[in-house]
């Protein structure tokens, strides 16, 4: 079986990611801690293997007729580069990753080992976030790992799939009745979204070219995340609900005063459960859709039903027809000019949402061992923020431990009031679980 190449247009939300990367980068990265010695020999062919399964990491951006596409290069002439470096002040070296662009025309990702001779190493993978989501990458992430061990894994040659927007979304089907609820919905939906949503208090809003993005990393340990999904379940909400509870509580408190507000949330969701087209948890890609829910928070709030709401607004908007809501900005036929000029009118459109944190949250893993004795010993990722959002979270649960990060542009607002956000957010995740 042969290799996968792709030859296709980008689809909206690549299209999107592809042009604000010419105002700021829109890069992510995957990083492991590891605990005894990691062999850097394999490291090179584990690349390979795994950049011949998946067509994406085969790709460079060309103009077709103005439009962006994906066409085919040969991994033999462009290679995933590995960079390799000293474990000294490694959060700062992976954080830096990224504001680093990728020069070269393909592939749009590349790795970074920190130490990895002795006792401890710091593996990291960066993807441009045209060419995968959070979830796909920490897939590819681990089976390089893997494979870096030495773990026979046979190659299994992905389709060069299209993107998420343009795969089968899910439908309400049937009589006229369905279209009159998914119109229902979106009317009510909309009405939502017109509500005054209040900001962050000091966060200056300016659009600027330069960014200054730092992160404050925390985690949840095993008792405190098994202890917080249990009251989860008991309350009958999801982790998504909790963690974006915690997030907005956090925000709320920065205003000082007990009144009623409306706040934002943003969060990725992820859309592999309501893709047609045969894809898989496998498949390296952009699958996901940006989702905003609006929420009434009351002078006292009640942690639990803000996020039972959290929630049930993911559900309906997952539910409602059309899952993708980047439609709203990139509409059918919508061609953007492929420069600047074209990412500042997408700028434009997506500051037009209602004012709201970020909140993406990769799901669970399991522990990874990778032989002669060495294992991972937290797995955690980080994404440029986008710039309308003051602050943006990431998580991972690894091995039953919750690893989070905020991200900020330190020229839009400062360090202590992050530090301050991310503690106050922990503080809530501990309430919840006690509760």
């Amino acid at each position: 079986m042969q290799p996968s190449q792709i030859n296709r247009a980008l689809g909206p939300t690549e299209n999107i990611y592809f042009l604000l990367d010419k105002l700021y980068c829109l890069n992510f990265v995957v990083f492991a801690e590891i605990d005894g010695p990691f062999d850097s020999a394999r490291l090179a062919s584990a690349l390979q293997a795994v950049q011949a399964e998946h067509p994406l990491l085969r790709a460079r951006v060309a103009l077709v007729g103005g439009r962006p596409w994906f066409k085919p290069v040969s991994a033999r002439t462009h290679p995933i580069q590995i960079a390799l470096g000293a474990l000294r002040n490694w959060r700062l070296q992976i954080a830096a990753e990224l504001d680093r662009p990728f020069v070269d025309e393909a592939p749009r990702a590349r790795f970074l080992l920190l130490g990895g001779s002795g006792r401890k190493s710091v593996a990291a993978m960066v993807f441009h976030h045209s060419i995968a989501d959070g979830r796909s990458g920490v897939d590819v992430f681990i089976e390089v790992l893997q494979r870096s061990a030495g773990q026979n894994m046979p190659l299994s040659f992905r389709q060069a799939r299209p993107s998420a927007q343009d795969l089968d979304l899910i439908k309400l089907k049937g009589p006229v009745g369905a279209s009159i609820k998914k119109l229902a919905y979106w009317l009510n939906q909309s009405k939502s979204a017109l509500k005054f949503a209040q900001q962050l208090p000091g966060f200056d809003a300016t659009a600027r070219p330069e960014r200054n993005v730092k992160v404050v990393s925390f985690s949840f340990q095993k008792k405190k995340a098994q202890a917080l999904l249990a009251a989860c379940r008991a309350h009958g909400t999801t982790m998504q609900g909790a963690l974006g509870a915690a997030q907005v509580l956090a925000i709320n408190d920065e205003f000082g005063s007990a009144r009623a507000r409306t706040l934002g949330l943003n969060s990725l969701a992820d859309l592999r459960g309501v893709l047609g087209g045969g894809l898989t948890e496998r498949d390296l890609g952009l699958y996901i859709a940006t989702v905003t829910t609006v929420h009434a928070i009351p002078a006292k709030p009640d942690l639990w039903m803000l996020a039972a709401d959290i929630a049930s607004q993911l559900k309906a908007i997952l539910n409602s027809g059309d899952a993708n809501l980047v439609h709203t900005i990139h509409r059918e036929g919508a061609l953007f000019p492929p420069n600047e000029v074209g990412a500042r009118m997408v700028q434009a459109l997506v500051a037009l949402a209602p004012p709201s944190s970020m909140l993406t949250n990769v799901g669970k893993f399991d522990p990874i061992v990778l032989g002669n004795g060495a294992r991972v010993r937290s797995l955690a990722f980080l994404v440029s923020p986008p710039a309308q959002h003051p602050i943006c979270v990431t998580a991972a649960t690894f091995a039953q431990v919750v690893h989070l990060n905020l991200l900020y542009d330190q020229r839009k607002i400062e360090a202590t009031q992050a530090q301050r956000i991310a503690k106050s957010m922990a503080e809530f995740m501990q309430l919840a679980a006690e509760s």
